[in-house]
């Protein structure tokens, strides 16, 4: 009989990964094959009357390094879900969109992240941006690109709203 070798009893080395992942759900500690994180919750706009939509949406990153899906999932008094697939390192926005039919504050959470918006009967702006158009469609650097909406308030009462263009 011989002596007990501890070298003898490592699984595999490092850099051979884990061993079969798909089959047993082991992985190494620093493997980590999908990951996905949650964040950015935004709710446009959060004062509306009864009948006008809202957006709600958030940012959804793919930590991990496999590709995979996701499901996000929307409570409190509006209940959606949707499913995406991401490839490693890749983030998308999701977006829902509902409709209050009573007046009053509507909770609305995502994934962990919460929020609130109001329905109310005083007559509040409805801004809604459309028609993005961008031109030309394909650029190689340094060539100029014309980005344009239109903005209109299908609300009843004056109001701004912020348009912000991010180029990714």
């Amino acid at each position: 009989m011989s002596a007990l070798d501890l070298n003898d009893l490592s699984p595999q080395e490092p850099w051979q990964g884990p061993p079969f992942p798909e089959f047993l759900n082991i992985y190494w500690p620093w493997y980590v094959p999908t990951e996905f994180v949650v964040s950015d919750l935004v709710i446009s706009p959060t004062e509306v009357n009864p009948g006008q939509p809202v957006s709600i949406s958030c940012l959804v990153t793919n930590m991990g390094n496999e590709a995979g899906s996701y499901t996000v999932k929307m409570g409190g008094d509006f209940m959606a879900e949707q499913t995406i697939t991401l490839a490693p390192g890749e983030s998308k926005v999701v977006s829902f969109e509902v409709t209050p039919a009573i007046a009053k504050t509507y909770s609305v959470s995502v994934d962990g992240l919460t929020g609130s918006f109001t329905a109310t009967e005083a007559p509040v702006a409805d801004i809604r941006v459309e028609n993005l158009v961008i031109t030309p469609t394909e650029v190689t650097v340094g060539e100029t690109v014309t980005i344009s909406v239109t903005a209109t308030n299908y609300g009843e009462a004056a109001g701004t709203k912020k348009i912000v263009c991010q180029v990714v």
